[in-house]
């Protein structure tokens, strides 16, 4: 909506209509003179304050105009760039996995989709466990936790090796390199994964 809407030319016309405006409010509410002796009132406090108001539309008009579409411009900037971001992580020869503070994925690309037999569209908003076997999701609750509870994680930032669960039930042996990032106050991991010995 904001970006069809031109906010300077609504600034000026607005401005612009101003003076019949006030001259209609002179005649029909407070009764003083008719319509076009009080459009064009040579009385030059009138016109001043008239053509001040008018100015001030318009600027404002103007401003507004040109916030939005800086705004607009940012917004368009960020989009491209999570576009290319998205680009990059699903050209990546290695599976991409994000998870949110509570477990939930957040994030797939195509070589994770391959790797673990899951389509991103039926995976994301499931908890990691579904691709953690059984009986290793221990473990992983105590090290989420754990880190949570005290930033301390000895399997970040480094490789790992470890077991993963496919979708159709058999486990398999992957290296994977965990990362924990924050922003806007949530906790959030991402994980580069391939299949040890690929």
């Amino acid at each position: 909506m904001l970006k069809r809407l031109n906010l300077a030319h609504l600034g000026i016309v607005v401005g612009l209509l101003y003076w019949p405006l006030e001259a209609l409010i002179h005649d029909f509410i407070f009764g003083n003179g008719n319509f076009m002796d009080n459009l064009l009132s040579s009385d030059p406090d009138e016109i001043w304050m008239r053509t001040l108001i008018s100015a001030i539309f318009i600027c404002f008009g103007i401003y507004a105009h040109r916030t939005v579409m800086q705004h607009q411009q940012l917004q368009d900037q960020l989009r491209k760039k999570s576009e290319r971001l998205q680009q990059i992580i699903d050209s990546s020869y290695d599976a991409y996995v994000s998870i949110d503070q509570h477990g939930s994925i957040t994030g797939w690309n195509h070589s994770a989709e391959a790797l673990f037999g899951w389509s991103m569209h039926r995976i994301v908003g499931k908890n990691v466990e579904i691709i953690i076997p059984e009986r290793m999701r221990a473990d992983h609750h105590h090290g989420l936790r754990r880190y949570q509870k005290d930033g301390i994680g000895p399997w970040l930032y480094k490789p790992m090796r470890t077991q993963a669960l496919h979708r159709d039930g058999f486990e398999f042996s992957i290296e994977m390199i965990l990362t924990p990032v924050k922003s806007d106050g949530n906790q959030e991991f991402f994980a580069f994964i391939r299949e040890q010995g690929s």
